[in-house]
């Protein structure tokens, strides 16, 4: 048996609170049709807050809690942590990681007392804030990437991948990504064979194993510093995204020496403008597989690349999948079945 507890909190996801009880409940299903000598579920549940009472998530819905979060863990073998909404960028952010102060020394106690701890997305900034992942590793939405390198330079962040196990903490990447964590959950109790079925039943892809192709540039430096004059050329260059890049073009632009952008670009970003070009022409290439059907020879040539080979080899070193995989996987179809 698996007990589990899910904190809830302010800004809280609703999907990431019921979404792992659904697939819990599903598992609870499979695994007694297949023992009907046993009795009780195999996993159990209650969700706490703060101070036991309901909160609202972003969406409207509100949550019940079953009570208040205890600093004994009693009879609890997993914490899950639902992933945080943010809409006003890395500001929201910490504003919430302020708020969610009280959490801490709840789970510093809870870790101490031997429960697992699982957290989606953003959440693991509250295991990092509550300094439980000093020397390990971890990960958490793509877009948050530079903020969590900034302000956790202990903690070893594997972005690519969607989950990550250190010692008895559990992360998730972006959104969905409970999804895995949950089934990984049902098979460290349940056993594998409980959760294949779990998957095919929920339509779950259990094989999601890196969120590489999902990250997009644009998005996810838009919100990551506050350089004007990065931001100026950030905003340059996505107009130019199907242009060979120059870095003298861009200086002249902004009407500073090239070795100054480089150096805000560091500053800012830790990337050059070069690498920054790059990438978003990974995006440009992305967006063109997802909703054209020209030739990937075409689509190299729209993003300002001669060389094809080049392109190919770019793609599939920032994306962790070839063009035409990637256009298999996320191309938009305009016609859904009848």
């Amino acid at each position: 048996m698996c007990n589990i507890e899910v904190w809830i909190y302010p800004d809280c996801l609703a999907s990431a609170v019921t979404g792992p009880l659904d697939i819990f409940a599903a598992a609870n299903a499979i695994w007694a049709a297949k023992n009907r000598d046993r009795t009780g579920p195999l996993f159990t549940w209650s969700i706490r807050s703060l101070d036991g009472n309901p909160v609202k998530t972003p969406s409207g819905i509100q949550i019940a809690a079953d009570g208040a979060i205890e600093n004994e863990a009693g009879d609890t073998d997993v914490v899950m942590l639902p992933g945080i909404y943010i809409d006003k960028g890395v500001a929201g952010l910490l504003a919430n990681l302020q708020q969610l102060q009280p959490l801490y020394p709840l789970l510093q106690q809870r870790y101490r007392q031997g429960s697992l701890l699982a957290a989606n997305c953003s959440a693991s900034f509250l295991l990092a804030e509550a300094e439980l992942l000093d020397g390990g590793h971890a990960t958490t939405t793509w877009w948050l990437e530079r903020a969590f390198r900034a302000r956790y330079p202990q903690v070893e962040l594997r972005l690519a991948d969607v989950l990550t196990e250190y010692e008895r903490m559990l992360c998730s990447g972006a959104g969905t990504s409970y999804l895995n964590m949950s089934l990984h959950l049902v098979q460290r109790y349940a056993g594998q064979d409980i959760a294949a079925v779990c998957a095919k039943s929920m339509l779950i892809d259990a094989n999601r194993t890196s969120q590489m192709p999902y990250i997009s540039m644009t998005q996810q430096d838009s919100q990551s510093h506050s350089n004007s004059l990065v931001l100026r050329a950030q905003k340059w260059m996505s107009k130019r995204q199907d242009l060979p890049f120059s870095l003298r073009d861009l200086a002249a632009h902004l009407a500073v020496s090239e070795r100054t952008v480089i150096r805000h670009f560091h500053q800012a970003l830790d990337s050059t403008p070069t690498a920054y070009s790059q990438l978003l022409k990974i995006d440009l290439a992305k967006r063109l597989l997802e909703t054209s059907t020209l030739s990937l020879d075409t689509v190299s040539e729209r993003i300002g690349y001669a060389d094809p080979g080049s392109f190919r080899r770019l793609f599939k070193r920032e994306t962790g999948l070839s063009p035409a995989d990637y256009r298999q996987q996320f191309r938009q179809r305009k016609n859904m079945p009848a």
